[in-house]
């Protein structure tokens, strides 16, 4: 058996005490490194669950579609779309919603104005408002309200006879977009005509 003398020993410890320090240390950086890419992550993670949540609960619903006629009853000049926001959903600004409406020939993007139904635009008008958020100014909905989208079809050079295809879209800013899409009626046998349901 070998002897160690006092020095060597002392030595033999130094080393281990220094690499158990290296050890330590790169543990200690590893292990910061992933507890900020966890916070990363995690941020991420939260930020996408909301963003999904909003798609998935602000939903537009069209309740009803309708239409009145020029005089001679032979186009709808004017369309008004009823809608609400889906059961559970958030509450969902008008302003910042588009629609879309073709008659298969031509298509035109509207955005909401407060005051007229002009050239790329629609107004909207309470038709049932129990939380009190629906303003001219600030058109804001949710489940409980009903409003109504009109548009001069003739100031967006979109002609709805008789048996025209139509097609409607709402683009909120958060969520799905909702299309509804049909054949006008065949006759027109008064000025107000019932386009969906």
């Amino acid at each position: 058996m070998r002897m160690l003398t006092g020095n060597r020993k002392g030595a033999v410890g130094i080393g281990t005490l220094i690499i158990f320090i290296a050890m330590v240390l790169v543990a200690a950086i590893a292990a910061a490194v992933l507890i900020n890419v966890s916070g990363i992550l995690q941020q991420r993670a939260m930020t996408t669950g909301k963003e999904s949540i909003q798609q998935v609960s602000s939903n537009i619903v069209v309740v009803s579609i309708s239409g009145t006629t020029d005089s001679g009853r032979g186009n709808i000049e004017n369309v008004s779309i009823a809608v609400s926001a889906a059961a559970g959903a958030g509450r969902i600004d008008m302003k910042y919603t588009v629609l879309q409406a073709s008659n298969g020939v031509n298509q035109s993007y509207l955005n909401y104005s407060a005051t007229t139904m002009g050239v790329g635009t629609y107004v909207a008008t309470e038709i049932r408002d129990p939380s009190n958020l629906f303003t001219v100014d600030t058109p804001v909905i949710d489940g409980s309200s009903l409003i109504r989208l009109q548009f001069s079809a003739i100031n967006q050079t979109l002609y709805f006879p008789p048996r025209q295809a139509y097609r409607f879209t709402l683009i909120p800013e958060h969520g799905a977009s909702v299309q509804i899409s049909g054949i006008i009626p065949e006759s027109f046998s008064t000025t107000s005509i019932d386009i969906y349901p």
